[in-house]
């Protein structure tokens, strides 16, 4: 009877890893399906193909992780290196907190110089920065890449002549590299 509870009780410690990525791609799937819907307002996507299209993968991007975390359900969690939730806890609010303050402050004062145009780029600047921190507490390379897409994304779109087609491009960009970055978590996932 020992040995039976003792296997349980090892997985649900080899799974806290698991359950983190599948936190981490939630995270990304919800966020990127938000960018992708500001897309498809920036850009007046009214074409039934690319309405379907994105509205199915936001469904799998959102559903997939959920489902994981289903089947993890009473795992404890730690981030995806394998570090304990409470040892990066008060590191990843601090860098939320900050990043949803500047966001604000951004947006206020966008609006403030009668640019409120900008938004997509201001916020994706700043919210493709707040990786690169997430990445170092997590020990997640890939947010790295996800922050310098995203940053470099939005910086490119500024390119494209004032518009809705520049704000289409740049919340575009951003929705899509979060899904890639939930693709990749959710691929190791599974290998």
């Amino acid at each position: 009877m020992e040995n039976t509870l003792a296997v349980p009780n090892s997985q649900l410690l080899n799974t806290a890893p698991l359950k983190g990525r599948a936190i981490g791609g939630l995270v990304c799937g919800v966020f990127g399906t938000i960018w992708m819907l500001q897309a498809v307002l920036h850009g007046a996507i009214t074409a039934p193909v690319w309405l379907t299209a994105i509205a199915i993968l936001a469904v799998i991007f959102v559903l997939s992780p959920l489902a994981q975390l289903y089947s993890l359900r009473g795992a404890s969690y730690s981030s995806a290196s394998g570090l304990s939730w409470s040892a990066v806890s008060k590191a990843y609010w601090m860098i939320v907190v900050i990043e949803w303050v500047a966001c604000t402050v951004a947006m206020n004062w966008l609006n403030y110089v009668h640019r409120p145009d900008l938004w997509p780029q201001f916020i994706g600047a700043i919210v493709g920065l707040h990786f690169f921190p997430l990445a170092k507490i997590f020990k997640a390379p890939i947010y790295r890449w996800t922050g310098a897409a995203m940053t470099l994304g939005v910086l490119a779109s500024l390119a494209i002549p004032m518009g809705e087609v520049r704000n289409l491009v740049a919340c575009g960009i951003c929705g899509l590299a979060l899904w890639a970055t939930e693709a990749v978590i959710l691929w190791q996932y599974k290998h």
